[in-house]
């Protein structure tokens, strides 16, 4: 992408199709980095149900950690 980039600079500044292009690329980059944001956030809630859980099954009594949870919880519930 940089090459491509550097080469359109040196050789092409002037073409009409070099805004296009460049829009294009970009769009692709942002689309690939905001799918990776999501996938690793889905990988943080499946681990965080996770250690959840395990809490729920080593404490005997978690009614005070999930009032607290839902007290903190900034928008509804996700349970």
């Amino acid at each position: 992408m940089v090459a491509f980039l550097v080469a359109a600079v040196v050789f092409f500044l002037r073409q009409d199709w070099i805004p296009a292009a460049v829009t294009t690329l970009s769009t692709i980059a942002q689309g690939a980095a905001i799918k990776w944001v999501v996938d690793r956030r889905r990988e943080a809630v499946g681990e965080e149900e996770t250690a959840y859980e395990q809490v729920r099954e080593t404490c005997r009594d978690a009614t005070g950690a999930e009032r607290l949870a839902d007290d903190l919880r900034l928008f509804g519930s996700f349970r």
